[in-house]
């Protein structure tokens, strides 16, 4: 009898054990699987100025871009919110998607005679803690504003910018012509479909929802008050394209971006609706 006990209770071990080992082997397999996922992820920055708008069109674009940022797992985004009201009751967002991870930062003390270049300190405040915090990794970066509305599928697109400048077109809806828009044969660019023709033109005529650059192409170069206003963009990308940065690909005719510039009482009465533009300034 007390042989037949210690069999069974041999056997009754054995299966605990091997139920362990299972167990750990398969919390192991999952970790392994959680890394690998990380692993294949494109880190993306992402920096977004946010200024004293009404509250509840500000928390609706902050948030829509958040849930947009969390369907997007293709993606592993550091989004800096530079926030001229760090005490305003917006959602944190901490801790809600695992490849989402959200920085909130004051935002620079405004200047009195910077005020044609609304954002350009919180754009250079955010490029200094993504190039501090981000240092060595192969990341790309994107200004991302707060008066603008993302597609899912735009954060794994500039994600793809971490070797080289990448280009996109972006909607504006409430204008008439509907959409600027890099023109390219096969990803090479030829010059912009814009709405903005200045004299002399533009080297790169496209707003700054756009495009998305090398983070490591950004040591040493800062956005500069000097420059006039609506040539930021032209301005910056000239300056990564002097000191070696590549440029010119285009990842996507579609519109993925819109522009919305709280020209009307409420977002939910915008369109979705962008016809193609129809202005091309040349390079």
């Amino acid at each position: 009898m007390m042989v037949v006990t210690a069999a069974k209770t041999a056997r009754r071990e054995k299966r605990v054990v091997m139920h362990t080992t299972l167990h750990t082997l398969a919390k192991v397999s999952f970790v392994l699987l959680i890394l690998s996922s990380l692993a294949r992820r494109r880190r993306l920055v992402v920096i977004t100025p946010t200024y004293e708008r009404a509250r509840v069109r500000r928390k609706y674009t902050l948030s829509h871009m958040f849930v947009s940022m969390c369907d997007s797992s293709d993606a592993d985004i550091w989004w800096y919110l530079i926030d001229e009201n760090i005490s305003d009751p917006i959602p944190s967002f901490a801790n809600q998607c695992p490849h989402v991870h959200v920085t909130r930062v004051p935002a620079p003390p405004p200047r009195s005679n910077t005020t044609s270049h609304r954002g350009l300190d919180h754009r250079n405040a955010g490029l200094e803690l993504a190039l501090r915090d981000h240092e060595g990794m192969n990341a790309a970066v994107y200004f991302a504003d707060d008066d603008n509305l993302y597609s899912s599928k735009i954060w794994p697109m500039a994600a793809q910018a971490s070797h080289g400048v990448l280009f996109w077109p972006i909607g504006f809806m409430t204008h008439p012509e509907g959409a600027e828009a890099p023109v390219h044969t096969k990803g090479e660019i030829h010059g912009f479909q814009t709405i903005f023709c200045p004299k002399p033109p533009r080297r790169f005529g496209i707003d700054m929802a756009g495009f998305a650059v090398p983070l490591d192409a950004t040591v040493n170069v800062t956005f500069r008050h000097e420059w006039s206003w609506g040539r930021l963009e032209t301005k910056f990308l000239e300056e990564l394209e002097r000191r070696g940065a590549r440029m010119g690909a285009v990842t996507s005719d579609d519109v993925l971006v819109w522009h919305i510039n709280w020209s009307t009482a409420d977002v939910v009465n915008f369109t979705m609706h962008v016809p193609k533009p129809k202005i091309n300034c040349k390079r």
